[in-house]
């Protein structure tokens, strides 16, 4: 059931976010890349090409990220001779806060303190935009998915949480999946929602789901670190 909630989570952000900050991203590709006599069937394999890659890189950095994390907690807790259950429900607690930060930055629109300068990725989209082939679509997708993203983070942080791989891979694939249809109706409309009157209030819903699930998380450390 918490997945089906994410998924909503995520489909309510990629209609008040995703489509307005990565459409830029589908826009451009369809400008440079479709010309008027790009048959239909081949722009619709394109946009399911693109929209594969941020899946696979979503649930690749999802994979990277659990077992650095918790390859670093079993590192601390022998170092530091700490209860693995006190020092992930203190982890648990951080976690939350960051998240409840993130969401935050959503409703508030501040810069993203993460954000990198993205000059190797510029350049990754300067030459997969020169090229029509169709696995360069694929290889878009999964250049987008390293773009620096609020949401990506807070999903990665969720993730991070999970107490295994699997969870944790699977909050990846919701992320994913749930904003696999509004973008790829985006690509194919040619950018129709990014002026929807119901961004605004999609917004402020998956706000105050993310903050739901941000103290949910610091319950569950805080109940870790009450049984340890």
């Amino acid at each position: 059931m918490e997945l089906v909630y994410l998924f909503l989570n995520a489909s309510l952000m990629a209609l008040s976010h995703c489509v307005g900050m990565c459409g830029g991203v589908v826009l451009a590709y369809c400008q440079s890349k479709f010309t008027p006599q790009t048959p239909l069937k081949a722009q619709l394999i394109a946009h399911t090409l693109y929209n594969l890659g941020r899946i696979s890189m979503y649930v690749f950095v999802g994979f990277l990220a659990f077992l650095g994390f918790h390859g670093l907690l079993e590192v601390l807790a022998k170092a530091f001779h700490l209860p693995r259950m006190r020092l992930q429900g203190g982890v648990l607690v951080g976690l939350g806060v960051l998240m409840a930060l993130f969401a935050l930055g959503f409703i508030l629109r501040l810069k993203n303190p993460l954000a990198l300068s993205g000059g190797l990725l510029a350049r990754g989209f300067k030459s997969l935009f020169s090229t029509p082939s169709l696995p360069s679509f694929y290889a878009l997708g999964l250049l987008n998915g390293l773009l620096p993203c609020g949401l990506i983070y807070w999903f990665v942080l969720n993730a991070l949480s999970r107490p295994n791989l699997i969870n944790a891979l699977e909050v990846m694939l919701v992320l994913g999946l749930a904003t696999f249809t509004p973008m790829f109706i985006f690509g194919t409309l040619f950018g129709k929602f990014l002026k929807s009157k119901w961004r605004g209030f999609f917004h402020k819903i998956a706000f105050v789901l993310l903050l739901g699930f941000a103290a949910h998380t610091i319950y569950m450390g805080v109940k870790m670190l009450g049984h340890a």
